[in-house]
């Protein structure tokens, strides 16, 4: 009989699985001060360095939906190891790398390993730990995703600044190294918590598409749309807020550091709200999104272009509220079975990623001011994923 799992084995596993999650993030936008630099050290031109993100994106998306299918039939725990090893080798690559092909090698291998990390731990944390638990892990794992990004910039400019453009990758190698020793310090307690793969994984998994796909679609959608705001923003926030006002590189940073620590506010939030079923948060956060959308909207049509003070008001409350929605939806999302758990985390982050690429594109097709544009589109992605909701079942 297994004994119930300690408070300290659950943050050590949710550490490991949260530092596993972001390595993939923090490896990509730790650089990004220093593209110009590596373009002068490669002799290339900065867009070769640019397409870098690109193609890592491309191998991150890929592997994180491959191995979450593969997961279920296989052991997590090793295939997690061999993804670290991947990604610390892809480093290694970029690290030494004398030449942009090289570079441009490297950081293929790296999003090839960096895409198990996601879709693995989401996997294997749904084996682990019970709904509760599970909400509380994807929380903090949310809040580590909205801060990652924000933060690894500053942080490779001072590497970068003080030790050199080299000196970032170390950096990134060393996290994949501490990584791995959390890896190994929490192997015993994951196998003690852990069931064997069930020997029906297949047929059990054609069952789940068979009874549930409406539901699994549904919420997949519906947290994507969700997803595609915040990327809606990120797209279309440097011309909307520093082109149309005025503002300075260093206040549109502190801005949208705003905007990121509302985002983790509402993750904490989330884990307050552990009394409330999570479906009816997920619901619930959908409307108010909706509803201060529309609001928003309205403001923007009406006076023909809404101040900054109330364009960043509505940024930080929808903000708030995806933060409390998107650990929810994850947890839905792995809550229709244990046995297809890596299937069902590759569908998360397929649908997170393309509701993010949607949000991102639309927004550019509208030949209307950026404000407009913003709240036009903010509004259509609140209102499909409302709309969606409906289709939602307990």
């Amino acid at each position: 009989m297994k004994l119930p799992m300690s408070r300290h084995a659950f943050y050590s596993m949710t550490g490991t699985f949260t530092i596993l999650s972001i390595l993939g993030q923090v490896s990509t936008s730790i650089y990004s001060p220093f593209f110009y630099n590596l373009a002068i050290m490669y002799s290339s031109h900065v867009g070769v360095i640019e397409k870098s993100v690109a193609t890592f994106l491309i191998a991150f998306s890929i592997s994180q939906l491959l191995s979450g299918f593969i997961c279920d039939y296989v052991n997590k725990q090793s295939f997690l190891l061999y993804g670290l090893l991947v990604f610390m080798a892809g480093t290694a690559m970029v690290t030494l790398a004398d030449k942009e092909s090289t570079f441009l090698i490297g950081r293929i291998i790296q999003g090839l390993g960096g895409g198990v990390g996601v879709s693995v731990s989401r996997g294997l944390s749904r084996q682990l730990f019970n709904e509760k638990q599970l909400n509380v892990s994807l929380s903090i794992t949310n809040i580590a995703f909205a801060i990652a990004p924000a933060i690894a910039p500053l942080v490779g400019t001072l590497i970068g600044e003080y030790f050199g453009v080299s000196a970032i990758f170390y950096f990134i190698l060393m996290m994949g190294l501490i990584a791995l020793l959390l890896l190994f310090s929490v192997g015993s307690t994951i196998n003690q918590y852990t069931s064997p793969n069930s020997a029906n994984v297949l047929s059990d998994t054609l069952a789940l598409i068979k009874n549930s796909i409406v539901n699994i679609v549904s919420v997949g959608i519906a947290s994507g749309l969700l997803y595609g705001i915040v990327f809606c923003f990120i797209t279309i926030a440097p011309s909307m807020v520093m082109q149309q006002f005025g503002l300075s590189k260093t206040m549109f940073s502190i801005y949208s550091l705003f905007a990121t620590l509302c985002f983790v506010v509402g993750s904490l939030t989330n884990i307050r709200l552990a009394a409330i079923a999570t479906i009816t948060k997920f619901k619930l956060s959908s409307i108010f999104i909706l509803g201060l959308s529309l609001l928003f909207c309205l403001v923007t049509i009406g006076t023909g272009d809404a101040e900054l003070i109330a364009i960043l008001i509505y940024c930080y409350i929808a903000f708030f509220f995806i933060g409390i929605a998107m650990p929810c939806s994850v947890t839905m999302m792995l809550g229709f079975s244990k046995t297809s758990a890596g299937f069902l985390a590759a569908l998360t982050g397929f649908f997170h990623l393309t509701g993010a690429a949607a949000g991102a594109y639309f927004v550019t097709l509208f030949t209307a001011g950026p404000t407009l544009s913003f709240s036009v589109t903010t509004m259509a992605l609140s209102m499909s994923s409302v709309v969606i909701c409906v289709f939602i079942r307990k």
